[in-house]
């Protein structure tokens, strides 16, 4: 049903592009935490932009606030501390980034904002690490040292 949705709604076309094995699964493996959020099928192919985003991801004029130098830099110590994480899953990288901020003296919500916005280009998605075992930890830390300083 999904498929056959995107040839009648704007950018769908652009998703059906990328639609292969991997965004078919990953998709599936999203669809209960989109479903959560969204009450049209619209609503639900916008929420799985982050699936279908070509890297380097455009950043929303809202999320790029939040890309201030000091949370650059939190990104990529985040990056670090999520590079031995494995396997690679919502309760391992949660895990993870709860140990990080933990050690950091951080909210969660401190560290899971940036890092939703350097997964997903976005300030609002599937929870973060739905988000995160959805994308695997490769195209994750990619993405992630893409918004870390160089």
């Amino acid at each position: 049903m999904f498929e056959g949705v995107l040839d009648y709604v704007p950018g769908g076309a652009d998703v059906k592009s990328k639609l292969n094995d991997t965004t078919r699964a990953q998709l599936l493996q999203a669809m209960p935490s989109l479903k959560e959020r969204a009450k049209t099928l619209i609503e639900l192919i916008d929420g799985s932009y982050f699936i279908f985003a070509d890297r380097p991801l455009e950043i929303e004029p809202k999320a790029a606030l939040l890309l201030t130098p000091e949370n650059r830099e939190l990104i990529g110590r985040l990056r670090v501390a999520l590079e031995p994480v494995s396997p690679w899953t919502a309760a391992t990288t949660e895990a993870a980034m709860r140990a990080f901020a933990e050690t950091n003296n951080l909210k969660l919500g401190a560290v899971a904002q940036p890092l939703r916005v350097a997964l997903t280009g976005r300030t609002t998605s599937p929870g973060i690490f739905d988000v995160l075992a959805v994308l695997e930890k490769q195209q994750c830390l990619a993405r992630l040292g893409d918004q870390a300083p160089s």
